[in-house]
């Protein structure tokens, strides 16, 4: 099955059930469409890139860089060094866990969510998170130009 992303893809269904009054109709095909408005556009525009942190303003404020939340490598000798602290003082533990902070999960894997939050996306949400892009499709003017020569030649009943 094929995800409906541009209102050209449903043809002239839309149309007729909005002419022939069929307002559940148009609701099912409006609920089909995408709900992403960039997506719709007969033109893309370039992601913006995002912007760098520089290093040297880190070194200028003498702040430390932030790290992941991710288990890291020297995170045992801070477990082990908090354990320590923790049964010699309190001020100690908070100022060593202050001074070098724990891990927060197991792997930091930004794109991972939980399987019940992906059960209840819908199919044009999850074709964004796997990174597939809608196919670009070519501009025709002359079909436009014919859609208008059509309507002048029969014009809609008001």
């Amino acid at each position: 099955m094929q995800a409906i992303i541009n209102e050209w893809q449903l043809g002239t269904t839309l149309n007729q059930a909005l002419q022939q009054q069929h307002r559940a109709d148009f609701a099912l095909w409006l609920a089909v469409l995408s709900p992403a408005v960039q997506e719709m556009a007969a033109f893309y525009t370039p992601l913006p890139k995002s912007a760098e942190v520089n290093a040297t303003l880190y070194q200028q404020l003498s702040v430390r860089q932030r790290r992941s939340f991710a288990w890291q490598e020297t995170d045992a000798a801070v477990l082990a060094q908090l354990n320590r602290s923790a049964q010699t003082s309190l001020r100690q533990l908070k100022l060593q866990s202050a001074l070098t902070p724990e891990p927060w999960v197991r792997k930091d894997d930004a794109k991972k969510l939980d399987g019940r939050l992906m059960s209840n996306l819908d199919q044009h949400a999850i074709r964004r998170l796997s990174g597939k892009e809608p196919p670009l499709q070519e501009g025709d003017e002359t079909v436009l130009y014919e859609m208008l020569q059509e309507l002048n030649a029969n014009p809609l009943p008001l």
